[in-house]
């Protein structure tokens, strides 16, 4: 992909996450990049195309991230709020009516999400259950594949302002509960006291 498309991308991707994507017009695009409507369709068809590209750099990136701590994570706890905090720093970015348009205006980059946390999402999850048993730190009669579908399967629900209304929940907060839910409910005793060790540490 060409460097001036990229650069174009990355500021529309603050955009998005900034005010949510029904509300960002091609016309607020082309006034953000400092171009004509005509120079903008040169680069992108339409809105469509330019949010589904988006979703495929953002999945992209973020699992050469989660690669990347899987190779540097010392256990398999470590992976788990490793992989925490880079999520938890992408949603503090995110508007929350993101996932609602994605899910109702752009089918084609809802689809992409939606095989990412079943596919992706999936196999980091139990990959990292796999890895915290053969460690010692996660119950052995643990069922992986379950729980990791279980784990995939809630992302989207964190975004859903029914249940977690803005106003009351951030969705940086319901992730961190989740995902101190989530180990709470795999670790043995050794993965217990960790976790608390680990926890004592970190208020200190």
């Amino acid at each position: 992909m060409e460097e001036q498309k990229i650069k174009y991308l990355n500021q529309i991707l603050a955009l998005f996450m900034k005010y949510g994507i029904k509300s960002v017009t091609m016309d607020d695009i082309a006034k953000e990049l400092g171009v004509s409507k005509k120079t903008l369709y040169k680069y992108f068809k339409d809105k469509n195309a330019i949010v589904s590209t988006l979703m495929k750099m953002d999945l992209n990136s973020e699992m050469q991230k989660l690669s990347s701590l899987t190779n540097s994570s010392t256990n398999a706890i470590e992976e788990t709020f490793a992989f925490s905090q880079v999520l938890i720093e992408k949603l503090k970015t995110v508007n929350p009516s993101l996932m609602y348009d994605l899910e109702k205006y752009h089918p084609k980059a809802w689809s992409l999400f939606i095989n990412h946390k079943r596919v992706d999402v999936f196999n980091c999850i139990r990959a990292n259950i796999e890895r915290g048993i053969d460690e010692g730190f996660y119950v052995s009669i643990i069922n992986a594949e379950v729980v990791a579908k279980l784990y995939s399967e809630k992302i989207d629900l964190i975004f859903n302002q029914e249940i977690f209304p803005l106003g009351k929940f951030s969705v940086e907060e319901v992730y961190t509960e989740m995902i101190e839910y989530h180990l709470r409910g795999i670790v043995n005793e050794k993965g217990r006291q960790y976790l608390i060790e680990k926890k004592n540490k970190l208020t200190i």
